[in-house]
């Protein structure tokens, strides 16, 4: 009996400092170890630590980290959940700080801290994709959500490029493509919003900034003159310019990553001043110092800034429409009285005849469809290059096939350049066809349309839009 109870002692105040001292990676031991705040980023997707209350479906949905001078705090994913890493017992334990209840709706959503206040934006779950900033309540240990000018539908995907700005408290979105219309009949039921967006958090006004570039970004740090991409380049967006890094610590990033630690995604990866720190689960994380000179501009904008506005930007549209419907209709009635008192008089005798003349003719019927004619100029203003890729893109559509990147920079003769040379190509050149053939189309769909592709979500391929494929037939065979 004595033994039983001095097992039974052991097992109960040996498991406390267990418990407390359970591992957790080092990269996390030296994020927790900052007092200040640290933007992090991670793409890892199994387990991060031993959430003991945490239900099995969630554990390897991914997490957000969040540091600020209060802490580390973990938020798996879809949960709405908050734990904070506590070291005051001498160990390392991850406890729940939060009450919430309802858990499902903002997968691959992001999380920050702003002035001691947890946001969390975006997300998908329950079939939707929301646009929704949330602000935790200390009080009710609850989320609330924040209002805001307009929906933008966001989530941290593959394409998911956002910025959070602490100086300027806003957060930078690259808006979706494809729009929440999973229980919509028609995609066409929303206005899509596309191109670079920023949110002033504190005021909930959304601002579009332009249209970035056909490039995927996933961001593995913010340094202090921009965002490090997984390109080894840095997204300067405060200066719209993207700069690539030195070849000697170029050299050095690609060493690290070459090594077996990170055959997979690391568990976090963020930068302190201007030193990168990654690192996996169970390995010594590693660190490269980046300083301002190895910064190399390379005179490509990250983003094509929107038009200045002008005078006539500033009236609203339905009110600007109006005005010119009036003039229009003033000039108009005004051209046709002169046109009627120019006219002149009949002579009396010839009246009779006149009216007797008309009497004896039939007016012909309104045809009840008329022509409509399309400029040819249009031709003209297609450049071979153009015209190539324009009918190679028709031949592949309509034959219901996809168009590869690879294959697009084969037709525009840049296989053999490097990679910002081909994006830059291959955006100016459907963008032209794209601007020249909406004069004709009007549609506010690109006649050269793109979408992810099934292997690589990274990748695009593009298709012709089924509704312009008679209209592109006609320019490539000349009629």
């Amino acid at each position: 009996m004595s033994k039983l109870c001095f097992f039974l002692l052991l097992f109960i105040f040996g498991y406390g400092p267990f418990s407390l001292g359970q591992g957790i990676p080092p990269i996390l031991k030296k994020l927790s170890s900052h007092r200040g705040t640290i933007l992090v980023y991670s793409q890892h997707k199994e387990s991060l630590v031993d959430l003991s209350d945490l239900p099995s479906n969630f554990s390897t949905e991914g997490y957000n980290l969040v540091k600020d001078s209060s802490g580390l705090y973990v938020f798996p994913q879809g949960t709405g959940r908050i734990y904070k890493l506590d070291t005051s017992q001498g160990g390392y334990r991850w406890q729940r700080i939060d009450s919430t209840y309802f858990t499902g709706y903002n997968f691959r959503s992001i999380a920050f801290s702003l002035d001691s206040v947890f946001y969390s934006f975006g997300g998908q779950g329950f079939w939707n994709t929301n646009g929704t900033l949330r602000n935790f309540n200390p009080y009710s240990n609850q989320w609330d959500a924040t209002m805001l000018s307009e929906n933008i539908y966001w989530a941290k995907a593959a394409d998911g490029f956002f910025m959070i700005d602490t100086a300027s408290k806003t957060l930078s979105i690259r808006a979706m493509s494809k729009q929440s219309h999973e229980v919509l009949k028609s995609s066409n039921a929303e206005k899509i919003k596309e191109g670079l967006y920023r949110l002033n958090i504190k005021t909930g006004d959304w601002t579009k900034m332009g249209n970035m570039r056909d490039t995927i970004h996933h961001i593995a740090a913010t340094l202090p003159w921009g965002l490090l991409d997984d390109n080894f380049g840095v997204l300067d967006l405060i200066n719209n310019r993207y700069c690539r890094l030195s070849n000697q610590i170029l050299s050095k990033i690609k060493a690290i990553f070459s090594s077996n630690k990170y055959a997979d995604l690391a568990v976090a990866s963020f930068a302190i001043d201007s030193v990168l720190y990654l690192g996996n689960q169970f390995d010594p994380y590693d660190s490269v110092v980046i300083s301002r000179a190895d910064l190399i501009d390379t005179g490509i904008p990250v983003y094509t800034p929107l038009k200045s506005p002008g005078l006539l930007d500033n009236v609203e549209a339905e009110s600007f429409l109006l005005v010119i419907l009036g003039f229009l209709s003033s000039f108009l009635g005004l051209l046709l009285y002169k046109a009627k008192k120019a006219q002149p008089n009949l002579a009396v005798q010839s009246l009779s005849a006149s009216i007797d003349s008309q009497k004896a003719v039939v007016a012909p019927e309104s045809p009840k469809h008329q022509t409509s004619f399309r400029s040819t100029r249009i031709l003209e203003l297609l450049e071979e290059r153009e015209r190539s890729l324009l009918e190679f893109l028709f031949n592949h559509s309509a034959d219901e096939r996809l168009t590869s990147i690879d294959e697009i920079n084969k037709v525009l003769g840049v296989q053999n350049r490097s990679v910002e040379i081909q994006k830059r190509m291959r955006s100016d050149v459907i963008g032209s066809i794209n601007q020249k053939l909406n004069i004709v189309t009007r549609d506010k769909k690109p006649v050269v349309d793109k979408q992810r592709s099934e292997f690589d979500k990274r990748s695009f391929e593009y298709f012709i839009q089924p509704a312009h494929m008679e209209l592109v037939e006609k320019i490539i065979r000349k009629k």
